[in-house]
C-alpha cells in the first residue's frame, strides 16, 4: 500500500528534534538533550522545514528562535508527538494512568493505588477542582478525583466512592492547650493556622480548604500549596492544619499530629471516581475503585 502523498518524508524523530529545538532555544543544548550531534539536529530540522515548506528557524549570531511558520506549526507537530507516544503506552504491558486529585488527598491516593493495583503506571497529577474541570477535555489526565457530584463531561464515567471527614488537625502539645474537648471555636482565635495555598499562573492565591471558620477569622500562619506540606508545618510548629482525616493517617498513625474537635464542627464530603471513557480500561477504572473504596472504608 502506497502512503498518502506528502506524508512519506515525515519522520518522527524530526518532529521530537525540532520541539526540543524549540523547547532549549538551542540546536547544541538539544543535540545534548537528544544524545546526537549538532549536525544531525540542523539536518533534522532542514528535513523538517522542507516538509513544510517554510523557514521554521531564524539563525543569528545569538542563536536561534522559532519563526512565525514554526510557531503555527507547533501546535500540531506536539499533537502529533503525544498521540504515538500514546499509541506506544497502549501497547506496552503495563499501562500508563494518569491520575489528578487535589493536594489534599493526592499523596495518600498515589500511595494507596501504588499498593493495591500490580500492573499499573501511575502518573500522579496535582489539580485543584477549578483547573481538573478546566482541563477535562484536554488530553491532560485520564481519571480525576473530584468532590462534585456534577460529571466532568458525557466521555466521563462517574460513580460516587464514599465519604470523607476533614477536621482540625494539631500537634498533641498545642492539642492540649486548647483545652477538652470539644474545643469552642472562640478558644482558636490567635492560633495560627497553617493556610491553603494555590498557585494560578504566576501568582500564588489563597486556596481552600472547607474549614467552618472562615479566613478573615484565622490568624495567617504558615501556608502550603499542597497538604502534605501542610502537615509537615503543623507537626513541627505550633500551627493548626484543616483538612481530610484520611490523608492525614501517616501522622496520627505515628502520633505526631491529633484530631482536635471543635463544636459545633462536623464537616463530610463526597469523593467521586471519573474515569475517561476512551483512554481508561473498564478492568483499570474497575481496580481502581475498589481500592479507593476499600481506603475510604478504613475507620477514622
Amino acid at each position: 500500500m502506497n502512503a498518502p502523498e506528502g506524508t512519506e518524508s515525515l519522520r518522527f524523530d524530526d518532529v521530537v528534534t525540532f520541539l526540543t529545538v524549540f523547547h532549549t532555544r538551542s540546536i547544541s543544548a538539544a543535540a545534548r538533550q537528544l544524545q546526537v550531534t549538532p549536525s544531525q539536529v540542523s539536518k533534522a530540522v532542514a528535513r523538517m522545514e522542507s516538509f513544510v515548506g517554510a523557514q521554521l528557524l531564524t539563525r543569528s549570531a545569538r542563536g536561534v528562535s522559532v519563526s512565525l511558520a514554526g510557531l503555527r506549526a507547533i501546535p500540531m507537530l506536539e499533537e502529533i508527538a503525544r498521540g504515538v507516544r500514546h499509541l506506544r503506552q497502549r501497547t506496552e504491558n503495563v499501562p500508563i494512568v494518569r491520575l489528578a486529585a487535589p493536594s489534599s488527598i493526592l499523596s495518600t491516593v498515589a500511595g494507596v493505588l501504588a499498593r493495591t493495583c500490580d500492573g499499573h503506571r501511575f502518573q500522579c497529577l496535582e489539580l485543584d477542582p477549578v483547573r481538573t474541570r478546566a482541563l477535562a477535555f484536554e488530553d491532560v489526565f485520564d481519571v480525576a478525583l473530584v468532590s462534585d457530584e456534577k460529571p466532568l463531561g458525557d466521555v466521563y464515567s462517574h460513580e460516587r466512592l464514599g465519604d470523607a471527614a476533614s477536621c482540625l488537625l494539631a500537634r498533641p502539645a498545642l492539642a492540649n492547650k486548647l483545652g477538652p474537648a470539644p474545643v469552642p471555636e472562640q478558644a482558636l482565635e490567635g492560633v495560627p493556622f497553617v493556610m491553603p495555598a494555590l498557585i494560578a499562573d504566576t501568582r500564588v492565591l489563597q486556596g481552600k480548604d472547607l474549614c467552618p471558620m472562615p479566613f478573615e477569622r484565622r490568624t495567617q500562619g504558615h501556608s502550603a500549596a499542597t497538604f502534605h506540606a501542610a502537615l509537615e508545618l503543623s507537626a513541627s510548629s505550633d500551627q493548626v492544619v484543616f483538612g481530610p482525616i484520611a490523608a492525614a493517617r501517616p501522622w496520627l498513625d505515628r502520633g505526631e499530629l491529633v484530631v482536635v474537635p471543635v463544636d459545633g464542627w462536623a464537616v463530610r464530603w463526597s469523593v467521586w471516581l471519573a474515569c475517561h471513557a476512551t483512554r481508561v480500561q473498564a478492568k483499570t477504572a474497575k481496580a481502581i475503585r475498589r481500592s479507593l473504596e476499600r481506603w475510604l472504608e478504613q475507620p477514622e
